[in-house]
């Protein structure tokens, strides 16, 4: 067992939370080209812990922001189901794995990217 798997649900939840905040803000297709348009450059989603449903998308052009995990979340938007492999429900599964992995803190190198 590892340790994402002895996490409380209520993580799983919040998971939902988040994406359902992102998904009514921003339709999965129109993420999915946002990503596609911008593959040279980083696409994020911001947020904080304080208030999970105000979910915003940040495109780094400039390099000037990165992977957080803490009180704000900077969570990256994986690329390779928009970009390499465009196929709907992976972007989907990936995004939301995104989101559960910062949650837990998980390192940058452990993102789907």
């Amino acid at each position: 067992m590892n340790r994402y798997e002895l996490e409380d649900p209520h993580q799983h939840k919040l998971v939902n939370r988040i994406y359902g905040g992102l998904i009514s803000k921003y339709k999965l297709e129109d993420l999915m080209r946002l990503v596609k348009e911008n593959k040279n450059c980083t696409v994020y989603i911001a947020l904080t812990r304080e208030n999970p449903m105000d979910v915003d998308i940040v495109v780094d052009k400039e390099g000037r922001y990165s992977y957080c995990c803490g009180d704000v979340l900077m969570i990256p938007i994986p690329k390779k189901f928009a970009v390499l492999e465009p196929d709907k429900k992976y972007f989907e599964m990936t995004l939301k794995a995104n989101i559960f992995l910062a949650l837990m803190k998980a390192d940058e190198k452990e993102l789907h990217s």
